[in-house]
């Protein structure tokens, strides 16, 4: 499903975060990367979900090469990746709701064709009783639980996050 051959990772500013990167990672399976502060495991989530492009190397997903795409057919990659950053990336505007329904919003679906799929994410995560709420409001981990929701609803072929169970109980990040 995913295949990084000798892939790297040059910033502008001359850093490089990745060198030589090869990894095959097959549907259905299971990976943790793990490794400390600056080794490069967040530059090469940014690799995986085509938000940077290898300075060298080639990535492969879903058995399209990504440096042959295009930007909508990257754009339309992406609707099959569901990510969970760091820093969350919620949007303060938007609630609970409809932070977690976005990005079926952005694929066009209407709010009663995903509806009871939002509140079940929301249920499984545990924020059904904060809805209207706004993400400044919630606490660090309640934050993390809707970027987890946000990137789960729309049931995406890979999902990939960036230290999902920092914030969250041990509870919630067994599930």
């Amino acid at each position: 499903m995913i295949q990084l051959e000798q892939a790297s990772l040059r910033y502008e500013d001359g850093t490089e975060a990745l060198r030589d990167a090869t990894l095959t990672l097959s549907p259905g399976s299971l990976h943790f990367l793990t490794g400390p502060s600056g080794a490069g495991k967040s530059s090469l989530l940014r690799l995986l979900y085509l938000a940077r492009r290898p300075s060298a190397g080639r990535i492969s997903i879903f058995g399209k090469d990504a440096s042959s795409l295009s930007r909508k057919e990257i754009a339309e990659m992406r609707r099959s990746i569901g990510v969970v950053f760091q820093d969350h990336r919620l949007l303060d505007h938007l609630t609970v709701y409809e932070n977690v329904a976005l990005p079926l919003i952005v694929t066009g679906e209407r709010e009663e064709e995903f509806r009871v799929n939002v509140l079940e994410m929301l249920e499984w995560v545990r924020l059904q009783n904060k809805l209207n709420a706004l993400p400044s409001s919630l606490s660090g981990g309640e934050r993390q639980r809707l970027a987890i929701a946000r990137a789960m609803v729309s049931v995406p072929e890979i999902i990939l996050a960036d230290e999902p169970t920092g914030s969250v109980d041990p509870e919630m990040a067994e599930r």
